[in-house]
């Protein structure tokens, strides 16, 4: 497991004189430039600076701080990135910023894994996760992975080799599977998750990290799949079958309206299923995930 885009905020005590005057140029603090912006009426709005790829924005008196933590230490979010490697990127981020990075405030997470797995036939079999549908995401116009949008979180996996290609111009030259969760806190900390996130340091306490790894376990394993069926070899009818049972509105439809129908049609649905089931698939699939999350958690 990694953690990839964070999202923290963190108020500063001792700022400089100039930045609180919102003196309109370019100040150093400690080694960093920080560059002002201004909002249309040509106002002071922050400051901005980098360290690394991450983006720091001082507004006020506040410093906030996002993007990825493992691009930060590793310069990539493909590679295993393991528990002792997140307390020792953390450890390297506090001595850059200008306040104890520990008791920054944690306000948005992404956890994720990457296994080396055919990504599309991985994805593809994603039907619903509490009964939602999932969409496409495009990457230069093609599907490269599957999404699921809920209030305060989504869930994604998708062609981590696809991805690098195109915004990196790198050829890996491994099929990887990328699979994440990225939400507010309040949906980690919630009655079902129970994480217990506020701050930098909850993220490296080892019993919150092993809560997260069973976060993300749990809801891949919540997500309904099924095997991909070649349409090919089937007639008319079960085509027109297969379309109306994997749409989840126009099989809602059918089964308020057409009972009788819905019973029949799903029968034949799920006998098309069983003839082209793919459970041994699937099972490699979550056992590489669950491996690679507790080699992180162990490593």
């Amino acid at each position: 497991m990694c953690f990839d885009t964070l999202h923290l905020e963190h108020q500063v005590k001792n700022i400089p004189i100039d930045f609180v005057n919102q003196k309109n140029k370019t100040l150093s603090w400690l080694n960093l430039k920080w560059h002002p912006i201004t909002n249309k009426h040509h106002y002071l709005s922050c400051y901005y600076t980098y360290i690394g790829n991450l983006k720091l924005v001082l507004k006020g008196d506040k410093i906030y701080i996002k993007n990825s933590l493992q691009c930060f230490y590793m310069n990539n979010n493909y590679q295993s990135f393991s528990y002792s490697q997140v307390v020792d990127a953390f450890s390297k981020l506090n001595q850059l910023v200008p306040f104890n990075i520990y008791e920054a405030v944690v306000t948005r997470l992404a956890v994720g894994v990457v296994i080396e797995e055919d990504a599309q036939k991985a994805y593809n079999e994603w039907k619903f996760y509490m009964g939602k549908p999932p969409k496409p995401m495009y990457e230069k116009n093609k599907i490269y992975g599957s999404k699921f949008h809920l209030n305060d979180y989504y869930i994604k996996a998708y062609d981590k080799t696809f991805q690098v290609k195109c915004k990196d111009s790198i050829n890996i030259g491994k099929p990887y599977f990328r699979y994440e969760i990225e939400g507010k806190t309040k949906f980690f900390n919630n009655k079902t998750n129970n994480v217990g996130i506020t701050t930098v340091a909850d993220l490296i306490n080892k019993e919150k990290y092993k809560k997260l790894c069973n976060v993300l376990i749990d809801r891949y394993q919540m997500i309904e799949k099924e095997a991909q069926i070649d349409l090919s070899e089937l007639t008319l009818k079960e085509k027109r079958i297969v379309a109306s049972m994997r749409d989840f509105n126009i099989k809602e439809s059918i089964r308020k309206q057409h009972s009788h129908t819905y019973k029949k049609e799903r029968k034949i649905y799920l006998k098309l299923i069983k003839d082209a089931d793919n459970t041994d698939f699937q099972n490699k699939v979550f056992n590489k995930l669950n491996t690679q999350i507790q080699y992180s958690l162990n490593n």
